[in-house]
């Protein structure tokens, strides 16, 4: 099983914690999918994507602060992994408040990214 730090781009080697697999969300509570999303990983973005059997429940996942994957790219300003989520996106999953009133548009813009 991979771990949680092949999300952030490496093949997860070094002194990560082996305990933790790719079900395991971390104390965001964020999905794979969040994790790719954040680092701004969008080749797993895409992978994740491709892979999964339903992008749109997928994409609609929120983690512990209410956030989608959107969201977590959006507000690091991570336009590659914006652009792949979007492919999947419809008007309802990308318009998705986290629980600070903040969709990912307004927080892109809030954090300078448009």
């Amino acid at each position: 099983m991979e771990r949680q730090l092949s999300f952030l781009g490496g093949g997860g080697g070094g002194g990560g914690d082996k305990r933790k697999s790719k079900e395991s969300p971390g104390k965001r509570g964020d999905s794979p999918l969040h994790l790719a999303a954040r680092a701004g990983n969008s080749g797993k973005v895409r992978e994740i994507l491709h892979n999964c059997g339903d992008p749109k429940g997928l994409l609609s996942k929120l983690n512990l602060e209410g956030e989608t994957p959107l969201y977590t790219a959006a507000e690091n300003g991570h336009v590659g992994a914006v652009i792949e989520v979007l492919k999947h996106s419809n008007l309802d999953s990308a318009s998705i408040a986290a629980r600070n009133g903040f969709d990912p548009f307004h927080v892109a813009a809030k954090q300078g990214h448009l």
